[in-house]
């Protein structure tokens, strides 16, 4: 009998039954205590009795004893050596066809496996027993239960192979390992072994050959199918064969012959088959192709249905019938019956070429379908099947249209044109990639899981780039993600491309990737590696993208240094321009303000680069923002200058006139060059600003004024920049208004269209349009109530009403100032927007309600 609760060794690898057993060593020992524990039960009773008899039976007992003693130390033999034992268990193997002997021999082998003996002249001699038996035993089951002690057969035989079999033994080492290889579906394995064992092993001639006749038969080849034909002579010449043997025989010579289209024979060959539900098999099977090669799939079913589910003498027919029912289905366009007859023939046919080959039909289908999940299992569990494409072989299907299926597959999951209701398939062309090798090179698969994995995340970016703002917020992370592991893709990949003239091109990808996913220490590592193959062609703008990684990583000095040395090493690589502009980005950072200017003054007056190129652009932005901050620092110093009317103290006030005027000329020039450009609002803006601040230098020069004339004529001048300041924001109210209103508008944006709503109203309250301002001081109030601006742009309102004689509206200005202050939550006074707090604002609130009902509140103001 078969003892089921046997194992592998740990060494080998199972087969293709997925079968989980106890290891080897615990299952014998299991074996052995199964055994002993009807001995101690017996023994158990023994002992009661025993002690419950003790005055009687004691003295008996102790003459017993001493007597077997005796006896043994007389007539005992010397105990054998392990050597003996051993050869003594082989013995019973080859000699014997008793269940029972072979249970006794692997016993023995047991007790040598627990000493740690192994035979140095055949080491792998206990597995060999324990595998010899296991395959023996095996024999006598069916259905599962024969697969699963098949799977532990093969399991000892090869840790035996791996210990090393001896020549005497090797032929049923070979029978028995090719036996099972082949039942559990790994045909191609078993091939050479059965080869052997045919001219090695007389006793397993006949089935070795059966086998191996199917595995040629498979091949289709005109040498094999020869092959096939001289196995099948020899066999059906063997004597003693009995009837079902003979059946078995012949319907082998017939598919031989069907293979060839040789019909007539085949069928004067059926005619000698005694059973005949095994010869209407053949028929049936052989009519429904003939029938389905003309298109007549119905027809084909109709025949098929009865063959399908008749296990006869030959499984063989019960399971082409299966599988060519389902083409059929499919043929006819009915993938549900398609779908339905594949399983059933992957569940009961697994590791069979019908098996293998409707696993691949039922992914293609499940796929067309939508079924995306179980696709994937099913092209998992055909993939993995096949171990070697070079010995691949497969009577309904070839490897290069296995190659071709997987690769639709993978084409399809990755079509942005397949994308509905933004459900996606990037990650199932990923997974199927990981199942490829060694269907496909391990390479090809790694470039299309790379390739994976890239188009999603610029799919993802296309996404995110048509998003609406508060869509972006929540895609970033995805999409940083998404980058990330494109990164990580691309660098397996060059990991199995390092001897390849590709290597560098894919590390210099990944690193990229890593760069767009924001992972700036990884996209640092990988780029490095890039650097270091010395890539002559594409080092400048490698150094270059270095450097912009240890800008973002706040590396000022390293960065400069990768740029220093673009510009000096590679002066005419269009990359040195970028190292140049970065360079003056870097000094920014570093708050070298002049060494930043400089670099960008060079790039627009000096360097051959042309304002269509995108570094000019950026330099002429950031050297018009640059020199409105410096207008802005030396707008700090000009108090001091403005107590004092000597030349030298009013320096800091004219260079803060020249930054502005520098910052207006450059700002002006890029919001025209460049309108559609992403920095475009905030130049407008700090071109507003500019423009508004010029408007000093004439408000100044009034107190100096000695002429109404001269007074009128540097107001115009001041009301002239104002208004040209107001235009723009104007515009890019306009702007940021309808970008709003998409929900386009990222935080700098909204941070502008505040600026802008109440710097029109100031604007127009400095030029005295003072009921203009009013209406956007109300709509800036009314956008913006949480904010202090709220509180300055009432204090304006009220301003702007005492302008106009309206002293009631002005004083009803400065209390609803008041009330609104005491709604205001503590977080408005926390946050940086206000130097002021609460209590501050409440004193310059009462200040200038008492400045309103002062009598000389004119001179005051």
């Amino acid at each position: 009998m078969a003892e089921e609760n046997e194992d592998q060794p740990e060494s080998d690898e199972a087969a293709n039954v997925a079968v989980q057993e106890p290891p080897a060593d615990e299952a014998e020992e299991t074996a052995v205590e199964e055994t002993e524990a009807v001995t101690l039960s017996l023994r158990d009773k023994v002992t009661k009795f025993v002690k419950a008899r003790w005055k009687i039976l004691g003295g008996v007992v102790s003459v017993l004893t001493l007597l077997s003693i005796y006896l043994l130390s007389g007539t005992g033999e010397p105990e054998k050596t392990p050597k003996e034992k051993l050869a003594e268990a082989l013995e019973l193997i080859e000699t014997s066809q008793d269940t029972k002997s072979w249970a006794q021999a692997k016993r023995m082998a047991y007790d040598l496996k627990k000493e740690e003996y192994q035979d140095p002249d055949f080491p792998g001699a206990l597995y060999y027993i324990f595998g010899v038996v296991a395959f023996r035993n095996a024999e006598e089951l069916s259905g599962e239960a024969q697969d699963k002690q098949y799977l532990i057969a093969s399991r000892y035989l090869k840790e035996a192979e791996r210990r090393a079999v001896d020549q005497a033994h090797r032929p049923e080492w070979c029978f028995a390992l090719g036996t099972c290889l082949n039942l559990l579906g790994s045909a191609k394995q078993s091939r050479s072994l059965l080869e052997e064992a045919v001219e090695t092993y007389p006793a397993g001639k006949l089935k070795a050959s059966m086998l191996l006749t199917d595995i040629y038969l498979d091949h289709k080849a005109d040498a094999e199918l020869k092959k096939a034909f001289d196995l099948n002579t020899n066999a059906i010449q063997m004597e003693d064969l009995n009837d079902e043997t003979l059946d078995r025989l012949y319907l082998q010579r017939a598919q031989l012959f069907l293979a060839q289209g040789k019909n007539e024979q085949a069928q004067k060959v059926l005619a000698q088959v005694k059973q005949k539900d095994s010869v209407d098999q053949v028929t049936l099977v052989f009519k429904a192709q003939t029938l389905m090669a003309d298109g007549k799939y119905k027809e084909a079913l109709a025949i098929l249905a009865p063959v399908k589910d008749n296990l006869g003498l030959e499984r063989k027919f019960s399971r082409q019938a299966s599988y060519l029912m389902g083409l059929c289905a499919e043929s006819l366009n009915d993938d549900e019956a398609a779908i339905g007859f594949y399983e059933q023939t992957t569940y009961r046919y697994a590791g069979t070429h019908e098996g293998l080959a409707a696993y691949l039909h039922l992914a293609e289908l499940l796929r067309e379908n939508g079924r995306t999940e179980e696709a994937l299992i099913a092209y998992r569990k055909s993939l993995r099947a096949i171990e070697s494409p070079s010995e691949f072989r497969n009577r309904w299907i070839s490897l290069e249209r296995i190659q071709k299926y997987v690769l639709d597959a993978w084409n399809d999951w990755v079509d942005e044109k397949k994308i509905k209701n933004g459900v996606t398939y990037f990650n199932a062309a990923i997974q199927l990639s990981d199942y490829l090798p060694p269907v496909l090179p391990d390479v090809q698969a790694k470039e299309l899981a790379a390739n994976a994995n890239r188009r999603w995340a610029e799919y993802l970016e296309r996404l995110y780039e048509d998003s609406t703002i508060t869509e972006q917020e929540a895609m970033r992370p995805k999409l940083n993600e998404r980058w990330k592991q494109s990164g990580i893709a691309h660098f397996e990949l060059a990991r199995k491309l390092s001897t390849s003239d590709r290597y560098g091109e894919i590390l210099s990808i990944s690193a990229e990737h890593f760069q767009k996913g924001h992972d700036f220490e990884t996209a640092l590592n990988v780029l490095t590696r890039f650097i270091n193959t010395n890539p002559d062609k594409q080092m400048p703008q490698a150094l270059v993208r270095r450097g912009e990684i240890l800008l973002e990583l706040d590396q000022l000095d390293q960065a400069i240094d990768h740029f220093q040395r673009v510009v000096t090493n590679y002066p005419t690589d269009v990359a040195s321009f970028q190292a140049k502009y970065l360079m003056g980005v870097a000094y920014l950072e570093k708050n070298e303000l002049e060494r930043a200017q400089g670099i960008w003054k060079d790039i627009l007056e000096i360097s051959n680069l042309t304002p269509k190129a995108k570094q000019w652009g950026d330099s002429l932005f950031s050297l018009g923002k640059l020199n409105f901050h410096l207008g802005k620092i030396a707008d700090s110093k000009k108090d001091e200058a403005e107590q004092s009317d000597s030349e030298e103290q009013q320096s800091p006030a004219k260079a803060k006139n020249q930054y502005y005027d520098q910052a207006t000329k450059r700002l002006r020039e890029y919001v025209d060059r460049y309108p559609d450009s992403e920095k475009v609002h905030e130049a407008r803006y700090l071109l507003a600003r500019s423009l508004q601040n010029l408007a000093d230098q004439p408000f100044r020069e009034m107190k100096h004024a000695k002429t109404d004339n001269a007074r009128e004529e540097l107001k115009r001048k001041q009301f002239a920049y104002l208004n040209m300041a107001n235009e723009q924001l104007q515009i890019l109210n306009r702007e940021l208004r309808r970008l709003e209103s998409l929900d386009r508008l990222d935080v700098l944006g909204k941070r502008l269209l505040k600026s802008t709503c109440f710097g029109m109203a100031h604007l127009l309250y400095l030029t005295e349009e003072y009921e203009e301002a009013i209406k956007y001081y109300h709509d800036a109030v009314n956008r913006y109530p949480q904010c202090t601006e709220v509180l300055i742009a009432y204090m304006k309102m009220s301003g702007c009403y005492e302008s106009l004689g309206k002293k009631n509206e002005a004083k009803s200005m400065l209390e609803q100032a008041k009330i609104i202050l005491r709604q205001m939550p503590d977080s408005v006074f926390d946050s940086k927007a206000t130097n002021l707090g609460r209590e501050e604002w409440n004193r310059w609130l009462d200040w200038s309600r008492e400045l309103r009902d002062s009598d000389n509140r004119t001179n005051q103001l």
